[in-house]
């Protein structure tokens, strides 16, 4: 492999200041040492706190916020559903781009405060509502979380799906190709008739509605109410998730109840996923 020694730098990570300077060499070069640098896109200093880092991220957003100032007045120009389509698609990105890295910077105040403030410019811009009102008061005009919220969701979402909590689940993802199931073990499962009375009968619904998501399931014999579940799910889960959660849910307790069907029942869902 080779380096660019002109392109690398020295860095010490410590929690305590250290005034100790380290003489390494690369390619007969010596390197600078220094306190901070950026590395794709994200600001790493000595002590990991990323300040600097929030502090560009901040400042990036108050420039693009500044940018619209000439096309979002209060009574003309950008509404309102453009305004939050811009600060979705152009400032979340911007804020909470690597944030599973960085995410443990904010929890001091000070550095999540900077990027409150550079939030509420966007929010009141939303709104078009006065500068002087707070931070949870522009959010809630604005209708949209709390950037810490919106960081902290991003790296819930992120752990879950690379394994890195204990109580993880599986989210929505592509299924590895070692993992599809052989087409010889696969269940046929064929419409309903009209005309077939089955033993058995199964609704199940899944629901989301903005962070509740929710299962249910019914079970009927003999045209005979005989079971009702419902479960209760996190709010990183999608709304597919909680249809197919219905179906393997009922299916379970179809599996635990006595009713001799051999085998057959109707489940009617309205999910095609």
């Amino acid at each position: 492999m080779k380096f660019n020694a002109s392109k690398s730098k020295v860095m010490v990570i410590a929690r305590k200041r250290s005034q100790d300077e380290f003489k390494i060499s690369l390619n007969n070069r010596s390197l600078e040492q220094v306190t901070e640098m950026k590395y794709l896109g994200i600001h790493f200093d000595s002590r990991l706190s990323f300040n600097k880092h929030t502090e560009q991220i901040a400042d990036k957003s108050r420039a693009l916020t500044y940018m619209l100032n000439r096309t979002a007045k209060l009574h003309w120009g950008l509404g309102h559903k453009s305004l939050k389509t811009i600060y979705e698609g152009a400032i979340v990105p911007l804020m909470t781009y690597g944030a599973p890295i960085w995410e443990g910077g904010i929890t001091k105040h000070k550095y999540l405060h900077k990027l409150q403030s550079a939030q509420k410019l966007i929010n009141i811009k939303i709104a078009k509502a006065h500068r002087t009102i707070s931070f949870e008061a522009s959010c809630v005009m604005a209708g949209v979380p709390p950037i810490g919220l919106v960081i902290d969701g991003k790296v819930k979402l992120y752990k879950q799906k690379h394994g890195l909590e204990n109580n993880a689940t599986v989210c929505d993802m592509p299924l590895p190709i070692n993992e599809w199931t052989h087409p010889a073990q696969q269940i046929t499962i064929t419409e309903t008739s009209e005309i077939t009375t089955y033993p058995i009968e199964i609704y199940t619904d899944g629901s989301k509605d903005g962070s509740m998501v929710g299962a249910g399931a019914a079970i009927y014999s003999n045209k005979q109410l005989v079971k009702q579940c419902k479960y209760k799910q996190s709010s990183y889960c999608s709304n597919n998730q909680a249809e197919q959660i219905a179906i393997l849910k009922a299916l379970e307790q179809l599996q635990e109840m006595e009713t001799p069907t051999g085998g057959i029942a109707a489940i009617y869902t309205d999910s095609k996923g």
